[in-house]
């Protein structure tokens, strides 16, 4: 389980990297960072299934200037992390399993922005003498405060994540041992809730009537498909 956590951690710690500090190329998102995990610990659909749920959470609600957004990115590193650890070891339901795991590890989205600040806190002591080096002209120094601001944050979110992925782990394996195989059913169905949900934060904060009205003309035929059919 430590390696696991380990190489899930780094990994994690590096897309983590994209959100602000170097790239910013969106791999960094949960659509994304769920499914490099999950393939890198040999479970690409738990990764994909879990990185949606957490994508729906980082709609609308970009890093801009000075706010500071919900870690999706952290969250759904060792969200993915601790599900594929335990669909490894039992036969949950992929999408039972990823709902649960973004019900428990979900507030760690807000531990992760906490991690965000500090690490801006730490980039703004490291810009103060990096600043002086670009003044001065020397390349040496101005390359050495640039590796050191991506070691810094490399740093920040392995550290965190590791413990966080292997107490996870844990809580999320007992949670699915504890939850009644009749109520597996309804879990199924909830996830496919939470996006749709999501598309329509979407919809109604473009205030345009037509595709919120056939958003819902379709979520509503879906439903009553599900309980017809």
């Amino acid at each position: 389980m430590l390696r696991e956590a380990f190489c899930a951690g780094t990994i994690g710690g590096l897309l983590w990297l994209d959100r602000y500090q170097i790239g910013q190329l969106m791999i960094s998102r949960p659509i994304v960072a769920g499914p490099v995990i999950g393939g890198a610990l040999g479970d690409f659909s738990t990764g994909l299934a879990v990185g949606v749920l957490f994508e729906v959470l980082w709609l609308r609600r970009p890093p801009i200037g000075g706010f500071i957004a919900p870690d999706v990115t952290f969250a759904s590193s060792v969200g993915t992390a601790a599900a594929v650890m335990v669909r490894n070891q039992t036969n949950f339901d992929v999408t039972a399993l990823a709902l649960l795991t973004f019900i428990l590890f979900m507030p760690v989205s807000f531990l992760g922005s906490k991690l965000d600040l500090l690490l801006r806190v730490g980039l703004g002591k490291i810009a103060i003498p990096a600043e002086q080096a670009v003044l001065d002209r020397n390349k040496l120094q101005i390359a050495l405060y640039f590796i050191a601001s991506l070691a810094l944050g490399f740093a920040i979110c392995l550290v965190a994540q590791v413990p966080i992925i292997l107490i996870g782990t844990l809580m999320l394996q007992k949670l699915s041992e504890a939850w009644p195989e009749k109520l597996i059913q309804s879990l199924k169905f909830a996830y496919f809730s939470i996006p749709a949900l999501g598309a329509l934060d979407m919809l109604a904060g473009n205030f345009e009537r037509v595709p919120f009205a056939l958003f819902l003309l379709g979520l509503t035929s879906t439903i009553c498909c599900y309980f017809l059919l």
